[in-house]
């Protein structure tokens, strides 16, 4: 069904079958994925639905994508219902900044992140996942999420702030809940609001302050000089422009969206590559053999990253087919268009790279797990791979997600196999991030060859 609008208009984008009052409210809350996937193969890369009294449009292809997040990136900004559900905790910062504030903190951020300054933490990462991957076959059966949340969390405490919190499970579960509150506000119709004083609610104050409590001792530390160090927090409190430095408020918010977001998206990704190389042997083999080859067993070094390319391509494929964040919404602060169709102001966009990213309009047999797209010399196609987003508001710390995955890549195939136990069960489901239905379960086999860190 399409309606045309007026003769002298731009036509309302294709609609969805089931534009009635309710619309895909109940269908969008048990299974947001699989109705995004529907509505873009019934309706094409633009199309509208209706998700309770509120239209709402996805857009799922690249040219339409780039034309909402860069070429009329002004004319959308973050959508109300995300910034109200993640102000509490993230406050200003990165994540959910608009307009000049985002631009001067992009700024001052930045540069603390460049593919250069990323190698320097080439060997801290490394000796993490070491430290847990020889941890992992004396635990037996484990839950491979909170196994690679927990060893992401030690690495991004100890490349921000320079301190191992290792087995500080509060700060992990306070994390780990304040993103679940925040993903159940944006997908059901009616939550309490935060002053209602619900278990849930009481809860996610708690972490609130909690994490903010944490965040501000850390900022303050550095501040007054009590505490420094070489790594990524002395550089938020260091950045300097025109304007002089962050404030103190600023800097805590910026920690909070670092660190946290750092956590979760990392975690997501290696969960879904270590998920790709279990029910892909005969990919894994041959990152084995590149590993085996150029390490030997040891950990690498930044010297390594170059010589293990493919490595790096199974990352990246695993980022395709299970893009950490799937889907987000932007909101048209003016009426617009996007690919030609109508779009009236206040409309929430939903743009969602894991359809466009599972799509054989752009990417042959979508649903095989295929490293060799990313080979040298081999480029997606234009605008439509996007794991970190793009324009205004791409992800900051790309180049650091690239190198974590990279290193946990290589050292996961060369010490052992990690096996998905009921994987054929495994179901992405979207929720703070893209993340497994479910808990998941799984046993780590060390290999008697090539130890890790040999």
């Amino acid at each position: 069904m399409m309606d045309r609008g007026s003769d002298s208009g731009p036509m309302h984008p294709p609609r969805s079958t089931r534009f009635a009052p309710l619309g895909e409210t109940i269908t969008m809350m048990r299974d947001p994925l699989a109705v995004l996937t529907r509505l873009a193969a019934e309706c094409g890369p633009v199309s509208e639905f209706r998700a309770g009294p509120s239209r709402a449009v996805l857009v799922a292809g690249p040219d339409e994508i780039h034309e909402v997040l860069v070429t009329k990136a002004e004319e959308f900004g973050r959508a109300k219902i995300m910034t109200l559900g993640l102000l509490p905790v993230l406050g200003y910062g990165l994540v959910i900044s608009e307009g000049d504030l985002h631009q001067r903190q992009r700024g001052l951020i930045g540069p603390l992140f460049t593919p250069r300054l990323m190698t320097r933490y080439v060997d801290t990462i490394a000796g993490h996942v070491r430290t847990h991957l020889e941890r992992w076959p004396a635990d037996g059966r484990f839950d491979a999420l909170v196994a690679m949340q927990r060893m992401t969390h030690d690495i991004m405490s100890d490349l921000f702030a320079g301190e191992s919190l290792e087995g500080n499970e509060e700060t992990l579960a306070a994390v780990t809940r304040v993103f679940d509150w925040e993903i159940r506000l944006m997908t059901r119709p009616i939550v309490a609001p935060l002053f209602v004083p619900t278990r849930r609610n009481r809860q996610f104050l708690r972490d609130i302050a909690f994490i903010r409590g944490r965040a501000g001792d850390l900022v303050e530390a550095r501040r007054s000089g009590a505490t420094t160090g070489d790594d990524i927090l002395q550089g938020l409190v260091e950045a300097r422009d025109d304007k002089g430095d962050m404030g103190f408020d600023q800097l805590v918010d910026e920690t909070i969206n670092l660190w946290a977001s750092g956590i979760e998206t990392s975690s997501d990704a290696q969960f879904w590559t270590a998920y790709a190389l279990s029910r892909h042997p005969e990919v894994a083999e041959r990152a084995r053999a590149e590993t085996d080859r150029v390490l030997g067993g040891r950990a690498p070094t930044a010297a390594d990253l170059a010589d293990l390319p493919y490595c790096l391509q199974v990352f990246k494929e695993a980022m395709r087919m299970y893009s950490p964040a799937p889907a987000f919404m932007r909101q048209a602060l003016c009426d617009t268009t996007i690919g030609g169709f109508r779009v009236g102001r206040g409309t929430v966009v939903f743009v969602a790279p894991y359809v466009m990213h599972r799509s054989p309009e752009y990417f042959a047999r979508p649903l095989a797990f295929d490293p060799d797209r990313f080979a040298p010399g081999r480029r997606p196609p234009r605008h439509a791979y996007l794991p970190f987003g793009s324009g205004r508001h791409v992800c900051v710390g790309s180049s650091l997600a690239l190198l974590e995955g990279q290193i946990f890549t290589a050292m996961l195939v060369s010490s052992g196999t990690l096996h998905f136990l009921d994987g054929a069960s495994v179901r992405p489901s979207l929720q703070a991030n893209l993340r497994p239905e479910g808990k998941v379960y799984a046993r780590y086999e060390a290999h008697d060859v090539a130890p890790v860190g040999g």
